[in-house]
């Protein structure tokens, strides 16, 4: 693998000792699910700030995401998320 991958690749011991691991089962029963996490939840994608942005939108055909995030207090990672959602 790291003749083809370069430096980028762990190494052969390293593999070894996950399989091994999995096979003994100290990570095999890990709970691969998504757990709830501290920190800010993510509400820039509600139905509000959807019609928000499909206002601004139809408003000014030519606007950008930036001065659509900065109006809006969101990022534009989540301004353009809308938009894919919407279909623009």
């Amino acid at each position: 693998m790291q003749a083809v991958n370069g430096d980028h690749c762990v190494d052969v011991s390293t593999v070894r000792c996950w399989v091994k691991q999995f096979k003994d089962g100290e990570l095999g029963q890990a709970d691969l699910s998504d757990k709830t996490q501290r920190g800010r939840p993510v509400t820039a994608s509600d139905q509000l700030h959807q019609d928000r942005v499909e206002e601004m939108i139809c408003g000014n055909r030519c606007i950008k995401q930036k001065e659509t995030a900065v109006t809006l207090g969101i990022s534009k990672q989540r301004v353009g998320h809308i938009i894919g959602v919407l279909g623009f």
